[in-house]
């Protein structure tokens, strides 16, 4: 009669120091898949956001137009100006005002379609403010938004109708500048330069 033989006490240490090591072979791998994931979906939040901001400074610039800001008090802000002052770096004023327009026409309510703009860099991050009303008290308050985290740095030039460049705007200009060349430097992207054109 033949006796069934059962498995060893080596053979069963062997097979779960086997199994163990595909655990952790596997744990290992699905750790890697998923930090790469993370990180893959940082770096593409990060582009949506450098491309948001992109857009936002073109479409702002496109539709740059020569008009004063009437701040009361018979003080006027220049058409385009450049600041250096707490991280402010450029104010202008822009056509096709987008913010709640509608709404306020479909109330019946009159408004221009003009609008105050102003890019400012506060602590590494880009932000756009806005005015709804262009003329108005200085101590109206913004409405911010934050376009790109990561800067390192934000440089701005003019070209004028000479089509040289200029790291400045004059005040008493009477004319738009043809173009604003931005530099922006990124902590993810480095150093990024772009040419957006002012509508004549």
């Amino acid at each position: 009669m033949r006796h069934s033989r059962g498995f060893t006490l080596l053979e069963l240490m062997i097979a779960l120091a086997v199994f163990a090591l595909m655990v952790t072979l596997s744990y290992s791998s699905a750790s890697m898949l998923m930090d790469a994931n993370r990180n893959m979906q940082g770096k593409q939040a990060a582009l949506q956001q450098l491309q948001r901001a992109w857009v936002m400074l073109e479409r702002d610039v496109h539709q740059m137009v020569l008009r004063k800001a009437n701040m009361g008090y018979g003080e006027k802000a220049p058409a385009v100006q450049a600041l250096d002052d707490a991280g402010a770096l450029l104010e202008f004023t822009r056509g096709g005002n987008p913010d709640m327009g509608w709404e306020l026409r479909q109330e019946g309510q009159m408004r221009s379609s003009l609008q105050r703009v102003r890019y400012v860099l506060e602590k590494g991050v880009l932000v756009r403010q806005s005015w709804n009303l262009l003329d108005r008290a200085d101590s109206q308050e913004a409405v911010g938004l934050a376009l790109l985290e990561g800067v390192k740095d934000v440089g701005i030039r003019f070209m004028d109708e000479k089509k040289a460049w200029r790291d400045e705007w004059p005040e008493g200009k009477t004319l738009l500048p043809a173009a604003l060349e931005i530099t922006l430097e990124h902590d993810n992207f480095g150093e990024m330069k772009r040419v957006l054109l002012v509508h004549p």
